[in-house]
């Protein structure tokens, strides 16, 4: 127990979860949400997400290292909190079951069209649990090895630079057709995973809070590069027809020793979507541990998984996995917002209170 999650690690950790499936459509959704060079307005949900982030960075200060849990459990009935427990836990395995789904789908229709999908499914819950196993620390040993094993393919966004068109970025800011309030939670979505510190508190070595927004900061600016590049490589209406603009631009890459570029890279890129599903899988295992502390942690991972496996059956086709997607993110996105401000609201009170009695004594 006395081994902590390095700054560095947590970073690296942050980034690999929040960067999932949709860096392949987020050139697409900043077009959707903010029109012409809507690349720039992911500046702005950076801005929003590190508010959110810094409230994170305060609950920590402020409850002196104590865990949500005890924060919670000191102030409000246990019974009370036992239902919001196993409530996030399901909004946790549903997530990660959509991201799993909705990548296989993908795998499966672009590069595996036979190949069944309990297959690929039944793989990805088998590397899930033997991560869980091993605990977060293992996990975060882990995502540092897959992050250097997957983070050169970025790089190669440089190779289509010849087919870069400045002109195609127009001098126009924000303009045409947009939903910045719709469309634009579509992309604050695509940063989810930072959320998941709040339950990292008990396992990091002190001043670990600046490694939230290194991570953060990383996600973006990748984000940023790749739907730079986009708006270069596509025209405005084209970007928008585009249902994975970065697909697109991997097909045209041509390197001698690689036969097909987006077949490798998409395939590689099933290590990143790894860490973010074990990652919800592990926070969705640690609200349930809650409820009953006496449970063992190798029953309480396979119960996850399985659940995780039932509700997989669930959602059919990928308009279905899209649609449940988007309302799990959007509810999750909520949680994200008011759970740190419920827990600062709780540590005001309670150093008020505390306060008040040393007065009165």
């Amino acid at each position: 127990m006395n081994e902590r999650l390095h700054p560095f690690q947590i970073a690296i950790l942050i980034y690999m979860t929040q960067s999932g499936v949709t860096l392949f459509s987020i050139p697409r959704l900043t077009a959707e949400a903010f029109g012409t060079n809507g690349w720039a307005g992911l500046i702005i949900v950076f801005i929003i997400i590190n508010i959110n982030i810094l409230l994170i960075s305060l609950c920590y200060k402020f409850g002196h290292g104590r865990s949500i849990f005890e924060i919670l459990e000191s102030n409000i009935f246990r019974w009370f909190l036992i239902p919001f427990y196993l409530a996030v836990s399901i909004v946790f395995i549903v997530l990660a079951v959509l991201v799993t789904k909705k990548y296989i789908i993908l795998l499966k229709i672009l590069f595996y069209q036979e190949t069944p999908f309990f297959v690929f499914f039944c793989m990805a819950l088998l590397l899930s649990y033997m991560l869980l196993t091993g605990g977060i620390y293992q996990i975060g040993k882990t995502t540092i090895v897959l992050f250097f094993i997957t983070i050169w393919t970025v790089f190669l966004l440089a190779f289509p630079i010849k087919e870069f068109e400045i002109i195609r970025l127009t001098p126009f800011l924000f303009q045409g057709e947009k939903s910045i309030f719709k469309d634009g939670m579509n992309v604050y979505t695509a940063f989810l995973g930072f959320e998941l510190s709040l339950l990292l508190f008990p396992y990091v070595q002190k001043k670990w809070t600046k490694s939230i927004f290194i991570g953060n900061a990383i996600t973006t600016i990748i984000y940023l590069g790749v739907s730079f590049v986009s708006y270069g490589f596509f025209s405005f209406e084209q970007l928008k027809m585009e249902m994975y603009p970065v697909i697109t631009i991997l097909e045209s890459i041509d390197i001698p020793f690689i036969e097909r570029v987006e077949n490798a890279i998409f395939s590689l890129f099933s290590l990143k979507v790894l860490i973010t599903i074990v990652m919800y899988f592990w926070a969705a295992t640690i609200m349930i541990k809650q409820v009953n502390h006496n449970v063992n942690s190798k029953i309480i991972n396979i119960v996850v998984l399985l659940v995780g496996y039932f509700i997989s059956l669930i959602p059919k086709v990928l308009r279905d996995v899209d649609l449940w997607l988007k309302w799990f993110t959007y509810i999750l996105s909520s949680l994200a917002m008011i759970i740190p401000i419920l827990l600062l609201l709780i540590i005001f009170i309670e150093n008020f209170l505390k306060s008040r009695r040393k007065i009165s004594q």
